[in-house]
């Protein structure tokens, strides 16, 4: 199949008085693999939905082989050559059967029944969800919705699949599967236009065009746009993995190469001399913590089944869940998509009661309806999706609302709004209080919406996935809010895919699998497990462990969870060897 040419030629958007796009230009060859980058709000999703004419251009042309979207004609080719996959996946969900959604794209199409069978079976296999075909996708975890939308996407067998951060919700393995599925996509010649906050995403690139603004700030080659490195870091990105860690060991004096992939960096360091110890393997506990007295939220052989409220998936998404989340700590949920993360965290706050078991909050059986609003006060809850909180008139009422809720007066609750607000980055100015949070970024939205939950000033926060679809600079400043949050005594309970901010922040890690706990314990214990049971490692372990294995084949625990633990391993072991 040949890929799609796309046109892009001194194109401006605006929405409203805001300028997304301002003269860009961007020639996409077919067949080719781009991956556009940049900060949240620098046109990146604005400029993917010109490609498949969901926008068309204030100024400037877009075309798709040829065709001008800002025809009738060409618009329509533009849908049928160029496929979306959009930011979140439920904005692309219709109909109530997950192979009835991604067989809506071919009959719009006008495909024939039997083709469109076949193009569904395929689609599904492609992102391993086959076993999930007749199910309901609001009974979904977000990731695998992710995956439907792509399937979605393929049956529609485009000449261009256009990927507006498509990884954001998977796990690793997920994120794995998709980068496959990208890869052969593209070597039967599809053309790939992928956005992505994930930098290590862009190595696999033909072409790297990194948004600012929206313009265009860099284009070429992932070594050639990398190079930048102070550029990069100022456009509030980062660099890959492994070129960061280039750069913490020069600043360690190790002349370290900048690396374009990780086994790259690891045979350079293997060759200089460096192998990090190794050290007895440890397993951690399996899993079966009881509850303390001194528990923040606690499960008691906590099972929850859709089925038994109505839901139509049968299996249990959470069975026999035992597990104690301490005061004033912050425990990392883990799992694989759809292990039962997110049905857990709505657990915890009540905003769905177990099938069996019993959950406390702050003491409070959640089954106490009694005592519902004094459970109100004690536990907020910040959704995959926060922004989508948003209601009110203005960011003042919208984040002023929960305080206002739970008693606090006109005058306390305007203040906690702005300690909020200025807690999460924005400067609380009139100019932005008296604007309707609507009218406002989609990175400022996340921002408003997770002021409101923290004016609420709860001792007990629980998070699902905060840091899903921000850029590097947006995820940096969330584990600093975190950090502080944890620093005042706020119990966190923090679901992530991340397993680098699972070691970074959390003082305990439980991993779910198909909604049971497999393990449990501090990040050392569960990560140095001579088989974690986590979907993936911290990228600092996950490297040192490949570079112990070119010099050794034993199993190896005791390996460094940071960036910074790495860097200064193996700057230990080159200057000990005398490199």
């Amino acid at each position: 199949m040949a890929g799609a040419r796309i046109h892009i030629e001194d194109t401006r958007f605006s929405y409203g008085r805001h300028e997304a796009l301002r003269g860009v230009t961007l020639d996409i060859a077919p067949g080719e693999h781009v991956c556009v980058l940049g900060g949240n709000g620098s046109g990146k999703s604005t400029l993917l939905q010109l490609m498949n004419a969901l926008l068309l251009p204030d100024a400037g042309t877009v075309r798709v082989d040829g065709a001008d979207t800002a025809t009738a004609d060409g618009a329509l080719l533009a849908r049928r050559r160029a496929a979306m996959v959009f930011q979140h996946p439920e904005d692309q969900m219709v109909t109530s059967i997950v192979a009835d959604d991604v067989a809506f794209g071919p009959e719009n199409l006008g495909v024939e029944p039997q083709e469109i069978a076949r193009r569904v079976g395929a689609a599904l296999a492609a992102v391993s969800m086959t076993d999930a075909a007749h199910r309901d996708p609001a009974d979904l975890s977000g990731g695998q919705k992710q995956r439907i939308a792509i399937a979605g996407a393929l049956a529609m067998e485009p000449r261009a699949l256009l990927l507006d951060e498509p990884c954001a919700m998977l796990d690793a393995a997920g994120r794995r599967e998709i980068q496959r599925i990208i890869a052969r996509l593209n070597a039967q010649g599809i053309t790939i236009v992928h956005v992505t906050h994930f930098m290590d995403d862009a190595l696999a690139a033909d072409r790297v065009v990194v948004m600012d603004h929206g313009q265009v700030a860099l284009e070429g080659s992932p070594a050639e746009v990398f190079g930048h490195h102070r550029l990069i870091e100022g456009l509030g990105l980062e660099l890959p993995f492994c070129m960061r860690l280039a750069s913490a060991l020069r600043a360690r004096g190790i002349d370290a190469p900048f690396a374009t992939e990780d086994r790259e960096l690891v045979r350079w360091a293997s060759s200089q001399g460096a192998v990090i110890a190794a050290a007895p393997a440890t397993e951690p506990p399996a899993g079966t913590a009881a509850a303390r007295a001194d528990a923040g939220v606690s499960f008691e052989n906590v099972s929850f089944s859709y089925a038994a409220r109505g839901g139509s998936h049968g299996n249990a998404a959470v069975e026999g869940l035992d597990l104690a989340v301490a005061a004033g700590t912050l425990t990392a949920l883990v799992g694989r998509t759809g292990s039962g993360k997110s049905t857990t965290a709505e657990l915890a706050c009540a905003l769905k009661v177990p099938t069996k078991g019993s959950v406390r909050v702050a003491g409070i059986d959640t089954t106490d309806r009694r005592r519902r609003r004094a459970l109100r006060r004690q536990v907020g809850y910040v959704s995959q999706l926060p922004e989508r909180q948003l209601f009110a008139a203005t960011v003042l009422e919208d984040v002023m609302f929960g305080p206002l809720n739970l008693g606090a007066t006109q005058q306390e609750a305007s203040g906690r709004a702005r300690e909020a607000l200025t807690m999460v980055g924005l400067d609380p100015v009139d100019e932005l209080l008296n604007r309707s949070p609507f009218a406002l970024s989609g990175g400022q939205q996340r921002s408003v919406a997770l002021a409101g939950i923290l004016a609420m000033r709860q001792p007990i926060l629980v998070l699902d996935e905060p840091m899903a679809g921000l850029d590097p600079a947006g995820r940096a400043h969330m584990r600093r809010i975190l950090a502080k949050l944890k620093r005042a005594g706020t119990t966190l309970l923090l679901i992530t895919h991340s397993m680098d901010d699972a070691a970074e922040l959390a003082d305990r890690i439980a991993v779910l699998d198909e909604g049971r706990l497999v393990a449990e314990g501090t990040p050392r214990e569960v990560f140095e497990a001579s088989a974690p049971r986590t979907p993936g490692l911290p990228a600092p372990l996950a490297f040192a462990r490949a570079l112990t294995a070119e010099g050794s084949p034993a199993p190896l625990a005791g390996l460094p969870l940071t960036l910074d633990a790495l860097a200064d391993a193996i700057a230990a072991a080159l200057k000990g060897g005398g490199a």
